[in-house]
């Protein structure tokens, strides 16, 4: 049977969508001239627009009538596969309706009675169950990782950034409070790269993650009194395609585990990660110029979701334990 049609339904987070770049890239290698369709999440659509491994991006929206047109949509389509990222009761429930010839997905019992071809998830969502997937369907795999792949084209220059700076990403909002790193250690670490890189300080995050970042550059303010570097703060003010502006011009990244990490390391831009109860094995960084910085504790990784009793992963890592990676990956690199 040859493979003209193919749909691949993603996951809900920023993460989950850069691990599924080398997937959809082997897709695009494997059957060539095929037609290959992308399920997303709005707020995630445009990582991918401009992709060229992907043909067409249809909205998942969360309205009974947008569910309804996304299922109309797939029948229309008549795809030949139909890969399932994502396996919520709501996304093997779209690969059962969808009509597809061949659906493929990772086991979920009994939601998954569908699926043709399925693959177990180890450890957590990542690039590596989905090479698994791939090569449970007999698709080679070419590049093995996403550096490169995230392409965003025609964005205007974000205004009011420095010239030269780094980015930071605390990303303490209410559902990663339990990959959070001090906001005070935070303020400290970007008045030293201030001092010994002369980098400047832009602050990413959601809406959410305002009253922390807020927090950070006040403090951060506070230490700098009297310096020439710049303190940033675009919370809330940023479209994904617009941090992707941002982060392209970054001399450097740092921040905890989360998709605006892997959108950086995506850019190769030099990336320093923070991580506490996640497991950078499955999810750390994919570019050669970064780091991550971690205590390996008998408890972890452990995956928590919420704060534990004494969350010493995080509150052991130390300003001086971060700048030592910052050296690293800055070292030989025209700052």
């Amino acid at each position: 049977m040859r493979t003209e049609r193919v749909c691949v339904i993603h996951l809900n987070q920023i993460g989950d969508l850069i691990f599924s770049l080398p997937l959809l890239k082997a897709l695009r290698d494997h059957y060539e001239g095929a037609c290959i369709h992308s399920v997303a999440r709005p707020y995630l659509a445009g990582l991918l627009r401009d992709s060229p491994y992907v043909d067409r991006v249809l909205a998942r929206g969360q309205t009974l009538w947008s569910r309804l047109s996304l299922v109309l949509a797939l029948r229309r389509e008549r795809y030949d596969l139909l890969l399932t990222l994502a396996r919520s009761e709501e996304a093997l429930m779209l690969a059962c309706l969808s009509g597809a010839k061949v659906k493929a997905g990772f086991a979920h019992s009994p939601w998954d009675a569908c699926l043709d071809v399925k693959e177990t998830v180890e450890g957590h969502n990542s690039w590596r169950n989905n090479a698994r997937l791939l090569d449970r369907l007999g698709i080679p795999v070419f590049k093995n990782d996403y550096v490169g792949l995230l392409r965003v084209d025609g964005v205007p220059a974000v205004e009011g950034l420095p010239w030269r700076y780094a980015v930071f990403s605390p990303g303490a909002s209410r559902r990663r409070l339990a990959k959070a790193w001090d906001e005070g250690k935070f303020a400290r670490l970007i008045a030293a790269l201030s001092m010994e890189f002369g980098l400047s300080c832009v602050l990413v995050g959601g809406s959410d993650t305002a009253a922390c970042t807020a927090q950070i550059a006040s403090e951060a303010s506070r230490l700098l009194s009297g310096g020439v570097s710049q303190i940033v703060d675009t919370s809330g003010r940023l479209d994904l395609r617009s941090l992707v502006a941002v982060l392209r011009k970054a001399k450097l990244f740092v921040g905890i585990d989360s998709g605006v990490m892997h959108m950086a390391s995506a850019l190769d831009i030099p990336t320093v990660a923070i991580f506490g109860p996640t497991d950078p094995a499955f999810v750390g960084p994919q570019n050669a110029h970064s780091a991550v910085v971690r205590k390996q504790l008998h408890c972890s990784p452990c995956y928590l979701r919420t704060d534990c009793a004494h969350r010493r992963c995080l509150e052991e890592i130390e300003v001086e334990d971060v700048m030592r990676a910052c050296r690293q990956v800055l070292s030989g690199l025209a700052v």
